[in-house]
């Protein structure tokens, strides 16, 4: 069975966090980015976007709140905190947080 990594992040554009994050994601086959709260900032840092090794996930609401736009290749699921539970809870998930 393959692993699936699952990054959750809700710190804005240049924060260390989002870099460690943007590293590891780096180290990983088929990564899957979840943005969430102010994590959702960084869809507008194209040149960071374009990093991204692997599929994600933006939050309807935190989208909505700060008036960003998901733009081509983020997906916005209606039930965000549920798929992102359900991707956490499959068997060979790894999980980080930041």
């Amino acid at each position: 069975m393959a692993t699936k990594d699952i990054f959750l992040l809700t710190r804005p554009p240049h924060s260390e966090r989002t870099a460690l994050c943007l590293r590891l994601m780096g180290r990983c086959g088929d990564p899957v980015l979840y943005l969430a709260g102010d994590g959702v900032y960084n869809l507008l840092d194209e040149a960071l976007m374009g990093e991204w090794p692997g599929r994600i996930m933006a939050c309807k609401e935190d989208l909505e709140a700060r008036g960003v736009q998901a733009g081509e290749g983020v997906a916005v699921p209606e039930d965000f905190y549920q798929l992102l539970v359900e991707e956490m809870m499959a068997e060979g998930s790894r999980i980080y947080s930041f």
